[in-house]
């Protein structure tokens, strides 16, 4: 399990279950297991104002930059 945690503020947004090396683009919906984002449509952002990224089917869709990530990730 890793914490993605906004670039600007630091607030936790979602504990998530990354599976694999590589970097973090996008999120799956399904392996997210809490979230604290504010949600305006389809559009994610922290509740500080930032915007972290886009809804896109079953995925967030990630700005680059926008956030940073603590933990480990499984091994494939």
């Amino acid at each position: 399990m890793i914490t993605i945690h906004c670039a600007a503020c630091g607030q936790k947004l979602f504990r998530y279950q990354k599976i694999g090396k590589g970097k973090l683009l996008h999120c799956w919906l399904a392996r997210i297991s809490s979230d604290h984002s504010v949600r305006e449509g389809p559009e994610v952002s922290c509740p500080c104002g930032r915007h972290i990224g886009t809804v896109e089917g079953p995925w967030i869709n990630l700005h680059g930059g926008s956030v940073t990530v603590r933990g480990s990730a499984l091994k494939k």
